[in-house]
C-alpha cells in the first residue's frame, strides 16, 4: 500500500491534493482517503517535520509500504523543476529529519516515478533526481515528488496534475539499483544513468555532502537503499569509491 502526504502548509502539495480528489474516486475514510492500494493522508504541518506519519497511519489501521510526500521544491535558481529525492541528513538535521541519519527509500518505485515524470513533461520542465536531503523522520520506505521552484511554479495546474498522474500511475519495475556519490543537487549526470541505462538510484549524496562520507555513512547509504549492488561516481573520490566497493563485496 502507497501512503500519499499531502501538507496544507505547502501551496504546491494542496493543489496536487485537490487534482488527485477531483481526477480519481476515493473512498473518505474520515482520517484520510482510499483508493485502490493508495491512501492520500492530509496533515496540517510543514512535511519536513512530520516524523512518524507512517505510524500514524498504522495507528488507523493502515499499514503503507512506501510514503511518498507531494510537496514544493524551493531553489534560489528558481528553475522549473519536476523532481523526486530520497531523505535524510548526511550531517546536521538543520531541516527536519535526524542528524546522519537516513531514511530507507524505494529506488525501483522512484525511478518509475522519475521516467513517468520525463514522459509527461509537456511544459518543458527540467525532470530530475535530487541529491539526498532534509527530513522528516520515518521508518517506511520514502521519497519526495515536487514540482519547483516558485510560487508560479506551485500554482501552475499543469506541472501538479503531472505530478498527481504520475502519483496514480507509478509501480515498482525492475531496475539494478545504485547509490550515486558526487555531482550538484539536481544530479544531472545520474539522471542521464537513470533514464539511459536503466539504473535505479536510491540515495544520493551531492558533492556538498562528500566530506560527511565515512564508513559508517556510506554504509548507511547502502542499507537505506534496498538491493543495492552498484554505485556510480560523478567526479574522482578515490578513497570513497574504495569503501564503496569493499562494503558492496
Amino acid at each position: 500500500m502507497l501512503g500519499i502526504i499531502s501538507s496544507k502548509e505547502d501551496v504546491a502539495s494542496v493543489n496536487i491534493a485537490n487534482i488527485l480528489l477531483e481526477k480519481y474516486e476515493w473512498h473518505d475514510e474520515g482520517c484520510c482517503y482510499l483508493n485502490g492500494n493508495r491512501i492520500l493522508y492530509i496533515i496540517e504541518d510543514e512535511h519536513l517535520y512530520h516524523d512518524n506519519v507512517d505510524m500514524e497511519l498504522k495507528e488507523y489501521g493502515f499499514d503503507v509500504e512506501t510514503i511518498i510526500f507531494a510537496s514544493r521544491h524551493s531553489s534560489k535558481k528558481e528553475m522549473e523543476t519536476l523532481s523526486v529525492h530520497p531523505i535524510g541528513n548526511f550531517g546536521k538535521a538543520e531541516y527536519g529529519g535526524k542528524d546522519r541519519m537516513l531514511v530507507k527509500t524505494n529506488p525501483l518505485l522512484m525511478r518509475n516515478a522519475l521516467e513517468l515524470l520525463k514522459e509527461k513533461n509537456s511544459i518543458g520542465y527540467k525532470v530530475s533526481y535530487e541529491a539526498t536531503h532534509h527530513g522528516p523522520w520515518l521508518s517506511t520506505p520514502t521519497f519526495f515528488i515536487e514540482v519547483g521552484s516558485t510560487i508560479k511554479e506551485w500554482n501552475n495546474m499543469e506541472a501538479c496534475e503531472i505530478i498527481a498522474d504520475v502519483i496514480m500511475e507509478m509501480e515498482e519495475r525492475k531496475y539494478k539499483v545504485a547509490i550515486g556519490i558526487g555531482g550538484g543537487h539536481y544530479a544531472p549526470r545520474f539522471t542521464d544513468i537513470a533514464l539511459k541505462n536503466g539504473v535505479a538510484f536510491g540515495h544520493i549524496a551531492s558533492k556538498y555532502n562528500v566530506d560527511f562520507l565515512n564508513e559508517e555513512m556510506l554504509r548507511k547509504m547502502i542499507e537505506a537503499t534496498p538491493d543495492c549492488r552498484e554505485a556510480y561516481f560523478h567526479g574522482n573520490y578515490g578513497e570513497i569509491e574504495s569503501m564503496v566497493r569493499k562494503l558492496l563485496n
